[in-house]
């Protein structure tokens, strides 16, 4: 995600380098074209370019619009994660219970509740790199039990398959007495939240945003990249001073925005415009560490080079 609340211009410049050297270039070539090359003017009017560009912009909103719907509801997906993974953490810690006068009783609930919270902490992460196709178990190693992160390399689905199994603890907790049933049904239902939030994240990933919109609007795009100086040549003997100026902004706002709509369009790539998983994950580890008592916590991640990833 891009952290900063203002665009540096060497980032602008940067990051369109490519639109930016086409404009020069179709400019410079029409221009060229037009001194140096004996060819009859274009018919193409001013007006029908006009309407092209109105028919060419309406279609952008469009798209840029959709492309920020489904940014937008990652971005609320993951705070939805945030707020329940919390909520989790200290359901946990104050819902189980020893037996009264029970030692045996007391440590086991307070391992249990740690190794719930720490498989919370592995459930984000495994998430995360499940949406970006990272296979990767290293992340998940320090806050799971001997041997399940080996199990676990078996499996297609990790965070479902970790969330069974805090089910199941929660299950042997309540038959062991140390969680009552009122208890245990909040917090199945903050685990239900939780991988609700997962099915919305997986729709988001596997629905592709259709092919064709992203192919034609590039197309109509670069077209009016083309287009637009070629029919202004043609209403004068070469460009005016003015032109010089609005031309290049006219084309690059029509290739700079199509190229937004297109990083939009799947925030879990691991892209500088993409829901930023692995700091949120970061916030949510700090935090839940902090409810355990834990002296040893990590720092927040800070944005590199105006991004947070």
């Amino acid at each position: 995600m891009i952290a900063e609340r203002s665009t540096r211009v060497r980032t602008l410049v940067r990051d369109n380098f490519f639109r930016i050297l086409a404009v020069v270039v179709i400019t410079g070539s029409v221009e060229w074209a037009n001194n140096y090359v004996d060819l009859d003017r274009p018919a193409l009017s001013v007006a029908a370019v006009t309407l092209l560009v109105t028919a060419l912009s309406i279609f952008l909103v469009f798209r840029v619009n959709e492309a920020y719907q489904r940014w937008w509801e990652a971005r609320t997906l993951w705070g939805a994660i945030v707020n329940d993974s919390r909520s989790f953490a200290r359901q946990v810690l104050s819902l189980l219970r020893p037996i009264p006068g029970d030692q045996e009783s007391e440590r086991s609930v307070r391992a249990l509740q740690r190794e719930m919270v720490l498989r919370q902490i592995a459930w984000i992460n495994a998430l995360r790199l499940g949406l970006r196709r990272q296979d990767e178990l290293d992340p998940l190693v320090p806050f799971l039990p001997a041997g399940e992160a080996e199990t676990l390399s078996k499996i297609a689905d990790r965070p479902s398959q970790l969330m069974l199994t805090q089910a199941k603890l929660l299950a042997e907790a309540r038959a062991a007495g140390q969680v009552g049933e009122m208890a245990q049904h909040r917090i199945e239902t903050t685990m239900t939240s939780l991988q609700n939030a997962q099915g919305g994240c997986e729709r988001i990933k596997k629905t592709p945003f259709p092919d064709r919109v992203v192919y034609f609007t590039r197309f109509c795009a670069w077209s009016l990249a083309i287009v637009i100086p070629v029919a202004l040549m043609a209403k004068s003997d070469g460009f005016d001073p003015i032109d010089y100026i609005v031309l290049p902004f006219m084309m690059l706002a029509f290739l700079i925005t199509e190229r937004l709509g297109a990083e939009l369009k799947n925030p879990f790539e691991n892209r500088p415009n993409d829901t930023p998983m692995t700091a949120i994950c970061r916030t949510i580890e700090i935090g839940l560490l902090q409810q355990l008592g834990e002296d040893d916590v990590p720092l927040s991640l800070e944005p590199e080079n105006g991004v947070l990833m």
